[in-house]
């Protein structure tokens, strides 16, 4: 735990640390704005593999700029973090804090996975609106969920956030629904500020829905779109041999394949009359 005020045209510092075994770490610390009159500068962490000196995480961004260092705003800390998992080795914090920054608080928090898990994620269209629904188990600790919107599937802006509850199950509408399609992915932050990310669900709000799948390769979640009425999805390996049967009621549904290892395997919809069969690949 340490304050520094940088006034060299470096503006980085380190610390070394060593991890005995494998482990998921979490790591952070809090940056502000020195004084006015700064030059723009980009607040980040990151981990390198020491000796090699090999970059192996990075966090969270911020970019400062002039405004930051005026009256009030050189008193507001914005919090910095990321998480990965490390094998044992020795490794070393390196803090960017540009020309005109402060920095507190260097964490480290070693074994850290987020008091969380997230059951399904899914949206469906009612009334001109796009209605998201999850469920998840052990939210102990846990902060909260921020909604973040997409009409590209890469750059994404918070719409709304959702505190824990004492259940688990739940929803977030949309009704901003300006576009034909739109990607819907959840930041899920713990208590410490580390956050990891949902699979990206799929909306179609056209009338023309044309079924397909996406993202394809996938590594947590398969978003399939354009469903037309009840029926059921089905997951097989190449010999047809049945892995997973899924009860449909939506157009667009979210389909978990953590379960899956790696390789190409089948996703089968059934609507009572035809049938659509679609090969992906799990990363």
């Amino acid at each position: 735990i340490q304050y520094i005020d940088i006034t060299s045209a470096s503006g980085t510092l380190y610390q070394d640390f060593t991890l005995s075994t494998a482990l998921p770490v979490g790591f952070g610390g809090y940056f502000s704005s020195r004084e006015a009159g700064g030059s723009d500068w980009i607040a980040s962490i990151e981990i390198y593999s020491m000796p090699s000196n090999t970059l192996v995480a990075t966090s969270s961004t911020r970019t400062f700029t002039s405004a930051d260092g005026v009256g009030a705003a050189q008193e507001i800390w914005y919090y910095i973090s990321g998480n990965t998992t490390l094998p044992a080795g020795d490794y070393r914090y390196v803090a960017n804090i540009g020309d005109y920054g402060n920095f507190d608080n260097a964490f480290v928090f070693s074994n850290c996975t987020l008091p969380i898990v997230l059951k399904y994620f899914s949206v469906k269209q009612q009334d001109n609106k796009n209605i998201l629904d999850w469920k998840v188990d052990a939210a102990s600790q846990f902060s909260h969920f921020e909604i973040e919107k997409s009409t590209d599937s890469r750059n994404f802006s918070k719409i709304g956030n959702v505190n824990p509850g004492t259940g688990s199950d739940y929803s977030f509408t949309d009704s901003d629904v300006k576009s034909s399609i739109q990607y819907y992915r959840l930041k899920m932050v713990d208590m410490d500020g580390t956050y990891k990310y949902s699979g990206i669900i799929v909306a179609r709000n056209d009338k023309n829905n044309r079924l397909t799948i996406t993202p394809n390769p996938a590594k947590s979640y398969l978003s399939v779109i354009g469903l037309s009425r009840k029926g059921e999805l089905t997951i097989s390996d190449l010999s047809g041999k049945q892995l997973r049967r899924q009860v449909v009621n939506a157009q667009s549904v979210s389909v978990n394949i953590d379960f899956l290892q790696s390789g190409m395997y089948l996703l089968q919809y059934f609507d009572g009359e035809k049938r659509k069969t679609f090969k992906f690949i799990k990363l």
